[in-house]
């Protein structure tokens, strides 16, 4: 008769030691330099060139501006989200991360 073998898995997770604990919470308010910090944009596998959909909700009078400030300008949509947008997320982030 063949043995079952017993999976890598587990029901329940590993249990911390107390040691473990009091690291963990030693370490707290401790932060390192700016220098060991990656952001997730800095990830080395993140690319320029790969685009991500948003869905975005927003109020139909306001839909309706942007469709219209697109139908009278240059500017799709996107494009004029985009252009407005970025700069606001590059100071939010820079205000986060200074």
């Amino acid at each position: 008769m063949a043995t079952k073998k017993k999976s890598a898995l587990r029901s329940t997770p590993k249990r911390k030691t107390d040691a473990d604990l009091d690291e963990f919470a030693s370490g707290a308010g401790n932060r390192s330099s700016t220098q060991d910090i990656v952001y997730p944009w800095e990830e080395p596998h993140i690319r320029e060139d790969v685009k991500k959909n948003l869905p975005l909700r927003i109020p139909e009078p306001l839909y309706l501006k942007l469709k219209y400030i697109a139908d009278h300008t240059p500017y799709s949509m996107n494009s004029f989200i985009l252009e407005r947008l970025t700069s606001e997320i590059e100071e939010e982030v820079a205000s986060l991360t200074d």
